[in-house]
């Protein structure tokens, strides 16, 4: 969805911690390598809160992995779990529910919830489901994952019924993919406590009418600018206590998310026991009550913020970290693959850190450079629109040397829609490079399609037309192959990064003019084009690409399908539609492997190598930490003291 490529660009400690210690904000004692105390784990550095928002229903403007997967999931459970071992596949031990069973006709959907329990003791039955569906059905477009058609959730879905307690049935408007509908539909849905289904903080549970209204009840109309209405009366109950939720006295008020009653009650292994809403800094203690296994045995959970990734530094040489992560220019550089029989394979390690484990985490993801198809600012578009001029990009990105030099060896490439890795069972993994490394290709393409090819310098058109030979519809004589490249600043070996390619670009005589912004600026810019805008970028790069995450089927209905939310140059291919609406609707691996291998050759975007989302450091002494989830979520519940 359109919020995963936010989360993508950050660096983000996902793991677990050592002994405790004496740290940074106060975070407790050392007292000894295998029992008590607290365990603190490194925020990602920024200029403000990692942590800003408590509440599971997030805008698009609050989703990131620091509050989703590393904060609000620990106290509030999704329905269902991703990430098994290094794999991002279903969890079914972790899942609030049991696996979703399909009827013949792959248009009914009957859940049944496990024997669950709210740490006010009330039992997670079906009515808190059907809460979160009809919160989002009120107010689908506050959504961070809402997209608008047919194929997207809550539109896909005819009704919502519970049948008894723990029963929740779905009918859809049509017959999908299960894999797809569990992966990518389903996965978005977070039970939420009957006692928020209220318009005021001593609202009695249940009084706002939400969780037990039909869902079928819940009525909206949607605007051609996807502006909604609510309709019905029970929507409009459901949208007020949304606002009431999300407004300024809960969610948005982060001063009082450790003592707010409500924010206490809790289906997952802990609670909120203090926050610092001026750092993000929180405090987490084991919800008592949890009805998983195992329950978490860490008597204190720290997520400590810092401003500046030398300031984690520091706090990791000092000892104050039991949890942190190094840059990849920090470590010796690693040599071979990345993965090895499926696990992520670790380097040496930081002479000051001889005695931590060195881990290298990946995410479920692509990376890649954004190109636009609408530019009319400086006639780039139909440029750009010719296959050949991207299979010539293509062929100058050295994506091993762009690893080597730039991530310590520590990344995998992207050669399509479907990650190479993390390993998955996903048909039509990129594992072969359709256009590898070649810049006598990219000059011979160029050459060959009418372009008068100056290496080192800018190239220009000289045979226009659309006929053999000559540089492609709407191309006219003289257009230059030079081009914007808009990039995020903050991260020197990623600058670095950029600078080589625009350098590598250069031998086929395309000019990339390097643009910086912060990485919100370059989110901005590279937005879809509305209507009456020139949209005047060309290319660009936030340095995430997508995180497959919560949507974690590889399809491309958010991202390369025409009209997708994501889609954010506006490429458009019919054959890509088709074979991504296969994927949708086909259970055959076929489906998959013809979607990868259409959208790998076609080259909506620009493929650029994956590098490892961090490079987490743990101190000794603790157990159940590994491997880590390629989904970025945090299990604490799982890790234990160990000898």
């Amino acid at each position: 969805m359109v919020a995963c490529l936010l989360a993508g660009a950050l660096l983000l400690a996902s793991c677990s911690s050592g002994p405790s210690h004496t740290g940074g904000s106060g975070s407790g004692g050392r007292v000894g390598p295998y029992g008590g105390g607290t365990v603190t784990w490194a925020e990602p550095a920024g200029p403000g809160p990692a942590i800003t928002d408590i509440f599971p229903f997030m805008s698009l403007q609050q989703y990131s992995v620091s509050n989703a997967q590393q904060f609000q999931d620990l106290m509030y459970r999704p329905l269902y779990w991703f990430g098994s071992g290094s794999t991002p596949a279903l969890n079914t031990a972790l899942s609030l529910a049991e696996p979703p069973v399909y009827d013949a006709t792959a248009k009914t959907v009957t859940i049944t919830l496990k024997d669950w329990a709210w740490s006010d003791g009330q039992p997670l039955t079906a009515a808190n489901v059907l809460l979160w569906m009809n919160l989002l059905k009120a107010d689908a477009t506050k959504w961070a994952f809402w997209v608008p058609g047919s194929g997207a959730l809550p539109q896909d879905v005819v009704n919502v019924t519970a049948h008894g307690a723990h029963t929740v049935v779905f009918q859809l408007n049509r017959d999908y993919n299960p894999q797809w509908f569990t992966d990518d539909e389903l996965s978005q849905i977070t039970p939420l406590p009957s006692a928020w289904d209220v318009t005021s903080a001593r609202g009695a549970p249940g009084s706002g009418g939400c969780g037990a209204a039909p869902y079928s009840s819940v009525t909206t109309s949607l605007s051609s600018s996807f502006q909604l209405s609510d309709t019905s009366a029970a929507a409009k109950a459901c949208a007020a206590v949304l606002t009431f939720l999300s407004g300024k006295t809960m969610a948005g008020d982060p001063g009082t998310y450790a003592t707010n009653p409500l924010w206490k009650i809790v289906d997952g292994p802990f609670v909120l026991s203090a926050f610092d809403a001026s750092s993000g800094r929180a405090v987490l203690v084991p919800n008592r009550a949890y009805s998983g296994a195992p329950r978490a045995q860490l008597p204190r959970l720290v997520e400590e913020p810092f401003t500046s990734v030398s300031g984690e530094e520091s706090a990791l040489r000092s000892g104050a970290l039991d949890v942190g992560y190094v840059e990849a220019d920090q470590v010796p550089p690693l040599s071979g693959p990345a993965f090895s029989n499926g696990t992520a394979v670790a380097g040496r390690n930081v002479s000051f850190l001889r005695d931590d484990r060195l881990a290298p985490l990946y995410e479920w993801g692509i990376n890649y450079v954004a190109v636009n198809y609408t530019n009319t600012a400086d006639g780039s578009a139909p440029i750009l629109k010719q296959l050949y001029v991207r299979q010539a990009m293509q062929s100058l990105v050295d994506q091993p040397a762009l690893v080597a030099r730039f991530d310590g060896g520590y990344g995998v490439p992207t050669y399509g829609p479907v990650p190479s890795s993390p390993p998955s069972s996903f048909p039509g993994a990129g594992t072969t490079n359709p256009y590898p490394y070649d810049p006598s290709h990219a000059v011979s393409l160029l050459s060959s399609h009418g372009w008068h090819v100056v290496p080192g310098g800018t190239s220009t058109c000289a045979y226009p037309g659309s006929a053999a030979g000559e540089c492609g519809l709407g191309v006219p004589a003289g257009a230059k192959l030079s081009f914007t490249l808009v990039v995020a600043t903050g991260a020197a070996g990623f600058a670095g990064q950029m600078k080589a390619l625009a350098s590598s670009f250069g031998q086929a005589g395309i000019h990339l003019r390097l643009v910086d912004k912060p990485y919100a600026g370059v989110v901005a810019t590279a937005a879809p084009c509305q209507h009456g805008s020139r949209c005047g970028w060309d290319l660009a790069d936030w340095g995430g690409g997508w995180t497959y995450w919560p949507d974690v089927d590889p399809t491309g209905e958010d991202t390369f399908e025409t009209g997708a939310g994501s889609n954010v140059g506006a490429f458009s291919d019919p054959t890509v539609d088709a074979d991504v609406g296969l994927t949708l609707t086909s259970e055959s691996a076929s489906a998959m492997s013809a979607y990868a291998s259409e959208v790998g050759s076609q080259l909506p975007v620009l493929w650029q190598p994956e590098p490892a989302y961090s490079l987490t450091e743990v101190r000794s002494g603790l157990c159940g930490v590994f491997p880590q989830g390629p989904t970025l979520a945090l299990t604490p519940e799982l890790w234990h003291r160990c000898p």
